[in-house]
């Protein structure tokens, strides 16, 4: 089991994160700009920070900003600073993150969420490495290594002129994809235990591990949520588990919904029963609409329909 850090897991058994990492690890000791994308709660504020702490920038300060739902004059000046008297409010001058983040490195979360007026400075300092404070003259110079994240498609935006086109190939110089839990359920089972480990000393609380069937579950389930949701269920399923072992009963519904427990005599870590698992939680998910299901499951409503008879799914099961 890999992990990044005890206080911050990275964990990696999966192929899909071990070459995020091995991306990583390349791309770290340059200056090129990153973009990461992915799904919420996949830990992108992680990867950059593994990304700036494995770089040669590892001593020089890292920034973090989140774009969401910033007003333009504000973002501006958050990222830029602000001479005094520049807007309404501005009693004294302002460095903003560029400058304090100077020879370091500075996350923009949320990039697809920086208004068009602002994108254009954002464009200016990326090729140049110069900016403006607002309401300033002087010309400033910033070496800074830039990461950007996002949950948007800033690719489909910049085709409906949501983006800068040139700032979105500016920013994508080295795109690095989040896959969702879904997606790298290799890592479930060690995520699982290291939240269950690190909730239960945060909370000076008695932990006794997972039921079989609860293990199961997790591994199932689709985590729209992803590591962040993840990390929720477990904190709430201690809780409520008063150091026994984590049970079905502990998990919320909408993860325990359409669980069907193992077959007498068979493993819940085989082939044939996670087939059954993945195949009865996308019909409770979908109120058994065998065509919902399957495009779910990603196979036809034939195939789908063979595997309910094949594994004797029932719908009160």
């Amino acid at each position: 089991m890999k992990i990044d850090t005890p206080a911050n897991p990275i964990i990696r058994n999966s192929r899909a994160m071990q070459r995020v990492f091995d991306l990583c690890k390349r791309v770290a000791p340059t200056r090129s700009t990153v973009l990461i994308t992915g799904p919420t709660g996949t830990g992108k504020e992680l990867i950059a920070r593994f990304i700036h702490r494995t770089s040669p920038r590892r001593d020089k300060p890292m920034q973090v900003f989140n774009c969401h739902g910033v007003p333009p004059t504000l973002l501006e000046s958050e990222l830029f600073g602000h001479e005094r008297g520049a807007f309404t409010g501005a009693i004294q001058a302002r460095s903003g993150l560029f400058e304090r983040a100077n020879t370091g490195t500075l996350l923009l979360d949320e990039i697809g969420d920086v208004p068009l007026a602002a994108q254009a400075k954002l464009l200016r300092i990326l090729q140049e490495r110069r900016f403006n404070r607002l309401g300033g003259t002087a010309t400033l110079e910033s070496d800074v290594r830039v990461i950007a994240s996002t949950q948007r498609d800033l690719r489909t935006m910049a085709l409906q002129g949501q983006f800068r086109e040139d700032l979105f190939y500016r920013l994508n110089v080295i795109p690095v994809h989040m896959p969702a839990l879904c997606e790298r359920r290799e890592d479930i089972t060690p995520l699982a235990l290291h939240f269950l480990v690190a909730i239960a000393r945060q909370n000076r609380c008695r932990q006794s591990g997972f039921s079989e069937e609860a293990l199961a579950l997790l591994i199932s389930s689709e985590w729209p949520g992803n590591v962040r949701q993840l990390y929720a269920v477990i904190e709430r399923a201690l809780l409520l588990s008063a150091g026994d072992p984590i049970r079905i009963d502990h998990l919320p519904e909408d993860i325990a919904g359409g669980f069907v427990p193992p077959a007498k005599g068979e493993n819940y870590m085989s082939l044939s029963y996670a087939q059954r698992l993945l195949a009865a939680r996308a019909l409770h998910e979908n109120t058994w609409n065998y065509g919902k299901a399957a495009s779910q499951l990603g196979v036809t409503t034939h195939v789908l329909r063979q595997l309910v008879a094949k594994l004797d799914i029932r719908r009160n099961a």
